[in-house]
């Protein structure tokens, strides 16, 4: 196969350590070469996925044939600066979602679901007067209790999870 990670590390990599300059690699490879063909291609691939820049590598088609692919300007982009790094870069930190439940949204959470439960009536209503008196600082203690519980049956857990997800 002509893709090989490990070239594509070693592209990315000359390229991370010039940056935010240019890399000729056109000086590492001979043109014409296999090991040139092989490079090229494998820029190629990262530039397909955002890790390089669109002037890394050119591709000229010719009439009724394979056209040529030669080393552009190539220069990394913030997605392979990312790639590279072993935390994932600025994209995972960026990327981090953060859900907060507002204290009444979660009592309403909690009251929906203590209602649709085969509880007895008067045990559902004196569990959801309990949750409306509940501090909020009670009320994150009994979230993460739930949450606990969640995970220490983790078969009924995964089995939710995987009932809820689309595919």
């Amino acid at each position: 196969m002509i893709l090989d990670r490990e070239l594509q590390r070693k592209l990315l990599t000359n390229l991370s350590e010039v940056y935010p300059f240019r890399y000729d690699f056109s000086k590492d490879f001979q043109y014409g070469s296999v090991d040139y063909e092989k490079a090229v291609a494998n820029l190629y691939y990262l530039q397909s996925h955002g890790l390089v820049t669109d002037k890394s590598v050119f591709v000229s088609q010719s009439l009724g044939g394979r056209g040529q692919v030669q080393f552009g300007s190539a220069e990394i982009t913030h997605k392979g600066m990312d790639f590279l790094a072993d935390d994932g870069g600025l994209s995972a930190i960026l990327g981090t979602v953060t859900i907060k439940f507002e204290t009444e949204q979660l009592r309403a959470i909690l009251a929906a679901k203590i209602m649709i439960s085969d509880l007895s009536p008067e045990r559902k209503a004196t569990m959801i007067d309990a949750i409306k008196e509940l501090p909020a600082e009670g009320l994150k203690h009994l979230t993460m209790k739930i949450v606990d519980a969640g995970w220490d049956n983790m078969d009924s857990l995964m089995s939710l999870i995987q009932s809820a997800l689309p595919y």
